[in-house]
């Protein structure tokens, strides 16, 4: 769940900060922290594969000292030796069910809750990103994967036992990913489907090959909509420096973006989220900034992973938007950047997916496992929230002039 709203609840507290939680068997030994700080970076990081941006020590330490998770985020780490073979971030959160639900499913589930304010509402411990798909879990190369994921469950599950957490998720899987998937199932884990994602794979020079390689009719209503920004002068350009600067600003127009979301409840940030974005992640985390007479109208916050752009975080003057599609133009602008700067495929993120659809973004499945400790439960709560989980029903667009596998085949 990109997913579970991040409140401003605290986790509960572990006796022994750094100690807790272990648990040894024969060629591992399992430990979990409380901070990202107790483990070195070279050694955290020395794990992380490509494209895992999120996992990275870095990306981790930002959300850290934000408070995004304060006193609800856990570092469980798997040892072989001294030597790390396997890791996961896991957050304490309030897990909504309903959280993708609409329309009269979600009128009857408010209303139920004006007598039990906590139906569908889990305290859960989720092992994933709090700000994007994706999974939080990080194996070193040549470890028996199966093993050191069953070494981190039992770390992850011991944790929630101690917390007095019935629930736990793990996102995001892709169908492909059937040697951990099926372990988790063993386990008693129950597949159920998340929200899909937009991708775009980059195949052109330019930005003008991107656009002269669809057909007339997608082409023409972008070029419609750059020239509405174009003739009012507005810019939209990378700017560095702009998270350190404006973090007031860019979290009043994500603000307007999480008051008007539909599809999914998006999470709050802090003015100091885009500071320590800035410090840590430096030119891997860049700022999209649409201007009209000096004025920030819009933004798209980028971050480079490896050789995949990720548009990570929107925000919107909604006054300026219905007049210049903004929200398109900097997704237009996104892909131009990507191209430039010479990615392999673009994170078009999980919402909109029509829209997304038109500039050419496949869709790619992403899939989540969750287990509650009551077994009845256990059999209830992945059911229900399946059903609530809208799937993408749309089907690929005809976008390009030339017909393109991944975009036949779901990428």
């Amino acid at each position: 769940m990109e997913a579970s709203t991040l409140n401003n609840e605290t986790g509960p507290a572990l006796t022994h900060t750094g100690s807790a939680n272990k648990a040894s068997e024969a060629g591992g030994r399992v430990k979990t922290y409380r901070s990202i700080s107790e483990v070195t970076e070279g050694e955290w990081d020395a794990i992380v594969g490509k494209d895992q941006i999120f996992c990275t020590h870095k990306y981790v330490e930002a959300l850290e000292k934000s408070g995004m998770n304060e006193g609800r985020c856990y570092y469980v780490v798997v040892y072989d030796g001294d030597k790390i073979i396997a890791h996961a971030s896991v957050y304490f959160t309030s897990a909504e069910l309903d959280v993708f639900a609409r329309g009269a499913i979600k009128k009857i589930i408010h209303l139920i809750r004006r007598k039990w304010k906590n139906f569908l509402i889990l305290r859960s411990l989720e092992c994933g990103p709090p700000i994007a798909p994706g999974n939080a879990l990080s194996f070193r190369d040549g470890v028996d994967r199966a093993e050191a994921l069953r070494l981190l469950c039992r770390g992850i599950e011991g944790l929630a036992k101690e917390l007095g957490i019935n629930f736990l998720l793990f996102r995001d899987f892709y169908d492909d990913a059937t040697e951990l998937c099926g372990l988790l199932k063993e386990r008693g884990y129950a597949k159920i489907h998340n929200l899909p994602k937009a991708e775009i794979k980059v195949r052109w020079k330019s930005f003008d090959e991107y656009l002269n390689s669809m057909r007339s009719n997608y082409r023409c209503k972008i070029v419609k909509s750059m020239e509405k920004c174009a003739k009012a002068n507005i810019s939209i350009q990378p700017l560095k420096n702009f998270l350190i600067h404006h973090p007031r600003e860019l979290k009043r127009l994500h603000d307007n973006v999480a008051r008007q979301a539909k599809e999914i409840q998006r999470e709050p940030v802090a003015e100091i989220f885009f500071q320590n974005l800035d410090k840590y992640l430096g030119e891997k985390a860049v700022v999209l900034a649409a201007t009209k007479d000096d004025k920030l109208i819009g933004f798209m916050l980028t971050l480079f992973n490896d050789k995949e752009l990720i548009s990570a975080l929107i925000g919107l003057d909604y006054d300026y938007n219905r007049d210049y599609c903004t929200y398109f133009n900097l997704f237009y602008k996104t892909i131009e950047l990507a191209i430039e700067t010479g990615m392999d495929k673009i994170d078009m993120g999980i919402t909109t997916l029509d829209p997304k659809k038109d500039m050419g973004s496949g869709i790619v499945a992403l899939n989540m496992y969750m287990k509650h400790s009551n077994p009845l439960l256990n059999n209830i709560i992945p059911v229900l929230f399946d059903m609530v989980t809208p799937p993408d029903t749309t089907g690929p667009r005809n976008v390009f002039k030339e017909a393109h596998a991944d975009l036949k085949e779901g990428l």
